[in-house]
């Protein structure tokens, strides 16, 4: 019995006319204007349900035909623009000592596999305008998606429960709060309308918002059963997303780009096999095909510009692990896009010179470059844009100096920076993790070419001193902002137009300050090595400092999937030639707390790379004697 609402009270003749009816009694009014005999009323009880038997029977056998005949005859479909696929990636053996491995071994038995995914730009057919009816038929038990050319039957659907469960760790995660991470779909309403109550229809964002939910509480919960169900979800979602691709409108609307960029952080967060790394490298090169097939006229709008944006990271990611520059492509319709949006935003800026510097990261590995002075000269203008940027800065985006003077775990120094927001200090510690890796590649081509001549040229000390000095000061920086991430101190304590500040602190809750001095110029600090040999340190060439000097994807995306935006500056400041054991030691405690408090995995696996780190600077083979001095003068201020 289905409840169907509640009925007219009206009679018949009221009824076919749509007029009100007085319901008089023994008939009613209009009736008796119009000479007319009134047929009477109706029982109300009766009428408010209804007799669905027969309905439920014929549904129930068109299921149980369609489940036998084992498959959905598919309707005749265009040649697809797009299409994404799921290849089986070879057996891993797991060891037993990883934490959660399990999650990344095996698939789901409902489909073939869901570890990694394959997105493949296919050329379109020429003569593809045809279009296939979808189904309108709303009484139908499974759950369909109207793709604008075919209707795909999802075999695999998971319960209204998990989904809800799936979305809502989804929201609360990457859309409701900014933790500062550039996976952050605060957007999603512009461009997606959530299905209405427990709809049978599921479209493909739901389908891959619910897969990365219900990934991430695996991850917390520990437990495979729920990863499974994410793999379904994310089958699911890739089903629907190649019957969008299938038509050429479908594919290039902001609900297809939001379910692909979706699916890529479903990618960056399961898995950091080299397997799972080529499958996102695969699928990134997808969306960035896609994007150049849409232009540059879909991405104006508020909404489009933060896609284009996330896109743009994800592409920058892959070239600063492949060791590419950035595809000319996307620079050309980043550019085209700099026209509708606000490229005075430092998020926008710092894009450049980041750019830049991968394009002299490939000159030097394709020997374009070869000579020394050459390569210094090229960094050292990458450094002076981003010196430039951080001059630059609005106001809004300051970070603010504070003072403390109760011991902290989690403060290293007296001395902490306060950041308006995460975004912030996410944007700041980026390109502090980026001229470190250009500063530490100038320390490298001096010091070499140092090492082959007895008396090194004024110009290269000096620059050499410069380095050691700006990888000094952002290193620092780094250390000085991990405390706001730990909750210790918040920039709603700093007290505007005042240079000393009240500051919170967790352990004990009570507030600590004291007078604020201004700071005396800090002597250099002159570090030796703390044993002989060792493995290289961080560079452009190489920023995730490899065994082997090439790369390590695992490693790579263990710091990039990192949930925790502070885990990757504290990855390339512990491994810097400027780490002294103290601050070692600090990264490495503070690591460890970001596992035991969040239960994020990298953070773990990044400590054991740093505890196991060899110090080798480069400039031990170099008689420090006569290397100059330069004045604190000559430094910037604010790094």
């Amino acid at each position: 019995m289905v409840y169907c609402g509640k009925p007219s009270k009206g009679c018949s003749n009221c009824r076919e006319r749509k007029v009100r009816c007085d319901q008089r009694e023994p008939e009613c009014g209009q009736c008796e204007k119009r000479e007319q005999k009134c047929p009477g009323y109706r029982n109300m009880v009766d009428l408010m349900f209804r007799d669905e038997s027969s309905h439920v029977i014929k549904k129930a056998t068109r299921t149980t035909r369609t489940t036998k005949s084992g498959a959905v005859k598919k309707p005749t479909k265009p040649e697809p623009i797009a299409k994404i696929t799921a290849p089986r990636p070879p057996p891993k053996q797991i060891h037993p000592s990883q934490p959660y491995a399990h999650h990344e071994q095996g698939t789901a038995t409902c489909v073939p596999s869901f570890s990694s995914a394959l997105f493949s730009m296919l050329t379109p057919s020429s003569g593809s305008s045809g279009t296939s009816p979808s189904s309108n038929d709303s009484d139908n038990g499974d759950i369909l998606i109207d793709s604008g050319t075919s209707s795909l039957v999802l075999q695999y659907p998971l319960t209204h429960s998990l989904q809800e469960r799936g979305t809502a760790f989804f929201f609360s995660r990457y859309v409701a709060v900014d933790f500062g991470c550039y996976q952050n779909y605060d957007f999603v309403y512009d461009v997606w309308k959530p299905p209405k109550g427990k709809s049978e229809v599921l479209d493909c964002v739901t389908a891959s918002m619910t897969a990365v939910g219900l990934a991430g509480l695996s991850k917390i919960t520990r437990s495979h059963d729920m990863m499974v169900q994410s793999r379904q979800s994310y089958g699911t979602a890739l089903q629907l997303t190649n019957a969008a691709l299938q038509n050429p409108a479908e594919a290039v609307s902001d609900g297809t780009m939001l379910a692909v960029l979706v699916l890529g952080t479903y990618e960056f967060i399961t898995g950091r096999t080299p397997q799972t790394m080529g499958a996102w490298k695969d699928h990134v090169n997808g969306a960035a095909a896609l994007t150049r097939m849409r232009g540059a006229t879909p991405f104006r709008t508020k909404a489009g510009t933060r896609m284009f944006l996330m896109l743009c990271h994800s592409v920058l990611i892959t070239c600063i692990q492949a060791g590419l520059p950035m595809p000319q492509a996307m620079l050309d319709l980043r550019n085209e896009l700099g026209q509708y949006t606000n490229t005075k935003d430092p998020t926008w800026r710092m894009f450049e010179p980041i750019c830049r510097a991968l394009q002299i990261r490939n000159d030097i590995k394709q020997k374009v470059l070869k000579d020394t002075d050459e390569i210094v000269a090229k960094l050292a203008d990458v450094e002076n844009e981003f010196a430039t940027l951080v001059s630059e800065m609005p106001r809004v985006w300051h970070y603010r100096s504070v003072q403390v003077t109760r011991p902290n775990s989690a403060i290293l120094s007296s001395w902490c920076h306060l950041y308006r927001g995460f975004a912030q200090a996410t944007t700041w510690n980026g390109m502090r993790t980026m001229r470190m890796l250009v500063q530490e590649t100038i320390l490298e081509q001096l010091c070499s070419s140092m090492a082959r001549t007895a008396v090194p040229p004024m110009r290269h000390q000096i620059l050499l001193v410069k380095s050691m000095r700006m990888l000094e000061l952002l290193g620092d920086s780094i250390i000085a902002s991990v405390p706001q991430h730990f909750g210790v101190i918040s920039f709603r304590d700093a007290m505007a137009g005042s240079q000393c500040h009240f500051v919170p602190t967790t352990d004990p809750p009570q507030r600590i300050a004291s007078a604020c001095p201004i700071p005396s110029p800090r002597p250099p600090r002159h570090r030796t090595p703390e044993s002989p040999g060792g493995s290289p340190r961080p560079t452009l060439l190489d920023p995730t400092q490899s065994d082997d000097g090439r790369g390590d994807p695992e490693r790579f995306m263990t710091l990039a999937s990192a949930s925790n935006t502070i885990v990757w500056p504290l990855y390339t400041l512990g491994m810097s030639s400027s780490c002294t054991r103290e601050t070692r030691q600090y990264i490495i405690e503070r690591l460890d707390a970001i596992y035991v408090e969040t239960g994020l995995d990298q953070a773990r696996t990044v400590k054991l790379i740093i505890q196991a780190r060899v110090e080798s600077p480069p400039w031990e083979d170099i008689p420090m004697n006569y290397i100059p001095a330069i004045s604190d003068e000559t430094l910037p201020i604010m790094v």
